[in-house]
């Protein structure tokens, strides 16, 4: 009886302690990785903060980014599309907020950007685009990336305006089309990306922060707000964040699952 006893306590305390470690490494920023013959994405992100309320919504920002590369180093398909899931016990708020036409984006740089729409200011991030002209071999643009609020073809919209600098200076908008739908993941953007540098230049990696907090009719409010979804009597949840989707035009698409812990705030 002593001997089951024992058993049982060590059974239990094994359990806990790879429960706990799920729950660190899940906590980690540890990039997700999809790989399809010589063509590897990978994933990475959070969200801030990490302790939240169990069943009222907090104000908080979500980080997502990732990577394209090709085993050989060779130059891969061009990316024509991200899409970016966000988990549904989180939302996007825009109510009051200001919205920017995408027009007034259009060839202009990251200091004329936040003049025209600062008002719907609602993240920030950086890109790395890598250009092939011919004769010249590929190098790296690093760019500035700014998320504003706005509209397109009627639909709720986050527009990453993006300017880079030399090598080859570079100014374009990346439209994430926001959808919503049910289950697990209850928020999409679905981002088209434009051509870059022509033909010759294709997106290898990108980081993108969304949070913004604001006020409107007196009453405060943020564009990105989340609960944590611990089930009752617990403290804390490992749960799916968010997932990332790399659409290719030679039709490779490459997917990451994020997963992430939150805590309950007391």
């Amino acid at each position: 009886m002593r001997r089951q006893g024992k058993r049982a306590k060590c059974a239990v305390a094994v359990f806990l302690g790879l429960s706990l470690l799920a729950v660190i490494l899940a906590g980690t920023s540890l990039a997700e990785v999809d790989q399809k013959g010589n063509l590897i994405g990978s994933f990475h992100g959070g969200i801030s903060p990490s302790k939240l309320p169990r069943t009222e919504s907090a104000p908080v920002a979500v980080q997502m980014g990732g990577k394209i590369k090709t085993v050989d180093k060779s130059i891969p398909p061009k990316l024509t599309q991200i899409d970016l899931e966000i988990n549904s016990h989180g939302k996007i708020d825009t109510k009051g907020l200001a919205k920017c036409p995408l027009g007034r984006l259009n060839k202009i740089s990251t200091a004329g950007a936040k003049k025209v729409c600062g008002e719907a200011l609602v993240g920030h991030g950086n890109v790395t685009s890598r250009v092939s002209l011919p004769g010249q071999g590929v190098f790296a643009s690093n760019g500035q990336l700014l998320a504003f609020n706005g509209t397109y073809k009627g639909r709720q919209a986050v527009f990453g305006h993006v300017e880079s600098g030399p090598p080859l200076p570079l100014t374009y908008v990346i439209v994430f089309e926001l959808t919503k739908a049910k289950g697990t993941f209850g928020t999409r953007l679905i981002g088209a990306l434009p051509e870059i540098a022509s033909e010759y230049g294709y997106i290898s990696s990108f980081d993108i922060s969304l949070g913004r907090r604001y006020r409107y009719q007196g009453e405060k409010r943020s564009f990105v707000s989340a609960s944590c979804p611990a089930p009752s009597g617990f403290t804390a949840a490992v749960f799916p964040l968010a997932r990332a989707s790399y659409v290719f035009e030679n039709g490779t698409v490459l997917s990451s699952l994020l997963e992430r812990t939150c805590k309950v705030r007391r």
